[in-house]
């Protein structure tokens, strides 16, 4: 017996988050027509600042659900888009060729399309209202994302659509896409353009950056080349992507780099271009940005949070016609540059994994710089570039110590904050008021230093018992903040080879190394604390994934099947759906922790000996973690020979 088909309610987890809304809305409106099953013409005004295209979409995969149901024949439909893209002048004969059809929906943009010729024609004339939050409560649970909070509902639901459809991927958690909205609010503005920037820093005057710094010198003496026409522009390179957390410096990366090349700056993103409207609005924002930079070359293209144009081979449902549709746009444009001379395009992220791989082949952003956060001696360059003459030759130790964490910007601020405070007070500035001017800074207890201590020390004897990356240092801090941020209480630094045959006795090493700190906590406390797990960069975060790729994405697991994602929303989803993968990779954590602390339980005496010496100087170099491994090596063999 066949069932009626479910006209009013369909369900597909294919379709992206704007279909869904549109598709909730348009089934509200038109419920009573479709359950009668008539035939009917209606016109609907589609809300202001949405993209009639995915109402189209919507209103024809309402429309096709008897044919997709199998019902016989099914109806015969029509949708019709009018707006302003659609030539105005042919409407009435795109109408007259309606007569025969059964079931139509014709949708606008705007009250002055409603002519006279619909009116006649429509059995029904509505306004179709913005989506609320029980839209997005339903059609986040079609899409699979079960029953999100109302919070959460109405937080998306004042959002722009097409921004939160980009967010909301197959398998990332709604907690997630709310995050990255939140993180990256849309920016009114559109592209600008600085010239003949005369204020702020050079590359030259920049410390760290390393490689990005040195191709950032060679590019500025390039392009002074081209002014001589010395090289051509075949010669220079077109373009870079660099990465790294925020308050890294990307950005102040781009704005020194101008100014070294004595460029022009333009700069846009994502959110700005789709500030511009809909998608044919963000495309030309888009290309408008690059026409900017051509009229004003030589210039340099800034384009930040670079991954959020997506991926095609991840995009899904309408989703991946909106990617591919921006993408194959941008490559365009890219591709473009070899004919617009003295462009150079940077790009900025913070997830270059999430990036469609032909955005960076050779001709568009050729090369990769990976942007770490100032390391001690970079910010203590820092501090002294903005201090100009102030402080000459005084001790900044100190104050570079409890700045661990801090971005260039932050610096900045803690300079001028500390320069205010010397004129209010009449007086030159001194140490003391770049120490009052950052957060207040809490002593940790011992026992919690102790604690932190034997920790990062369980990771530094690891890494040089087992061969995977050359451990540099190790080092805890005395204090924290009083702020409401993630803190980094230690670390044991390690540095990654250039070439590097990385076999599964190599990842199994690296989870080994960050199960360590944990197997040391419970060999000298008998427990360990929740700084190792909870958040992304957390130790067992980090093991669990890299167990989780040694399954899934290298080969070494239980199939050759290869993921390429290793993101770590989509890894968890993997886990959370194939139960046999969890087992697997609880085993690899197991196995390694196992092994971890049999190593340092034989190692247990340098292990509280050199967690007492951290917790007296601060800080120790690999030199000194590996000499007294070695030498208690040297003792054990001398101890079990004599048993022997």
């Amino acid at each position: 017996m066949r069932t009626k088909p479910s006209l009013y309610a369909p369900v597909s987890l294919d379709l992206a988050l704007t279909t869904q809304v549109a598709l909730v809305t348009l089934s509200r409106s038109l419920r009573p027509y479709l359950r009668k099953g008539k035939a009917f013409v209606a016109a609907l005004l589609v809300p202001s600042n949405s993209d009639i295209n995915h109402y189209s979409d919507a209103a024809q995969w309402l429309l096709d659900a008897p044919r997709r149901e199998r019902m016989i024949g099914g109806y015969d439909h029509a949708v019709i888009v009018i707006d302003a893209e659609r030539a105005r002048d042919s409407t009435v004969d795109r109408l007259e060729g309606l007569h025969k059809k059964m079931r139509v929906v014709v949708l606008v943009s705007s009250l002055d399309q409603l002519s006279d010729e619909l009116k006649i024609m429509a059995d029904v004339i509505g306004t179709l209202p913005p989506p609320n939050s029980a839209d997005i409560r339903i059609a986040a649970k079609r899409m699979g994302f079960g029953n999100i909070r109302n919070e959460d509902a109405s937080f998306l639901a004042a959002q722009d659509m097409s921004r939160v459809s980009l967010a909301m991927r197959r398998g990332r958690p709604i907690e997630t896409v709310v995050d990255r909205l939140q993180q990256y609010p849309p920016i009114e503005k559109q592209t600008s353009a600085i010239h003949g920037q005369t204020e702020g820093p050079k590359l030259e005057d920049l410390s760290g950056y390393g490689d990005a710094k040195s191709w950032g010198l060679e590019l500025a003496k390039d392009l002074a080349d081209l002014r001589d026409r010395k090289v051509s522009w075949e010669d220079i390179d077109r373009g870079i992507l660099l990465s790294g957390p925020p308050g890294s410096g990307k950005t102040s990366f781009a704005s020194a780099l101008a100014r070294s090349c004595n460029a022009s700056l333009v700069v846009g993103s994502a959110a700005s271009w789709q500030a511009a409207g809909h998608l044919g609005d963000m495309l030309k924002a888009m290309r408008r940005a690059f026409s900017e930079a051509e009229k004003h070359a030589p210039a340099i293209l800034f384009i930040d949070e670079f991954d959020s144009f997506g991926d095609r081979s991840t995009a899904v449902g309408d989703n991946s016609s909106y990617c591919r549709q921006v993408i194959n746009a941008l490559l365009e444009s890219l591709d473009g540059i070899k004919k617009r001379e003295g462009v150079v395009v940077v790009g900025a992220t913070n997830f270059p994994e999430l990036i469609d791989a032909a955005l960076l082949r050779p001709g568009r952003l050729e090369r990769h710089f990976v942007i770490a956060m100032p390391d001690d001696q970079t910010r203590d360059d820092i501090f002294r570039f903005f201090l100009g003459t102030e402080l000459q030759g005084q001790d900044l130790r100190l104050v570079v110590s409890r700045s661990l964490g801090w971005s260039g910007a932050a610096i900045e601020c803690c300079v001028r904050d500390a320069r205010r405070a010397a004129r209010r007070a009449q007086r030159e500035m001194r140490v003391a008021d770049l120490l009052s001017a950052m957060p207040t800074r809490i002593p940790i207890p011992p026992d919690m230093l102790r604690s932190n201590a034997v920790h990062e020390m369980g990771h530094a004897i690891l890494g040089v018992l087992v061969e995977a990356d050359r451990l540099l240092y190790v080092s805890i801090q005395e204090s924290y903040a009083d702020t409401n941020q993630v803190q980094m209480l230690g670390s044991a630094v390690f540095e990654v080879g250039p070439i590097v045959r990385k076999t599964s006795t190599y990842f199994e090493n690296r989870i080994a190394i960050l199960l360590a700190g944990v197997a040391a906590e419970r060999i000298v406390y008998g427990d360990h604390s929740d700084g190792a797990g909870g958040h992304q960069s957390a130790d067992l975060n980090l093991a669990t994934d890299l167990a989780t790729m040694l399954e899934v994405k290298w080969g070494f697991g239980q199939s050759l099947i290869s993921v390429a994602s290793d993101y770590p929303e989509y890894l968890e989803v993997m886990r959370s759906r194939q139960p046999q993968l969890t087992k697997h990779v609880e085993t690899t954590l197991r196995t390694q922790m196992e092994r971890a602390s049999r190593m340092l339980e034989e190692h247990r005496d340098v292990l509280e000996f050199l967690a007492e010496q951290l917790v007296l100087h601060g800080r120790l170099e690999a030199i000194e973690v590996q000499e007294a491994v070695l030498s208690n090596r040297r003792t054990n063999m001398t101890s079990q020979a004599k048993v022997g």
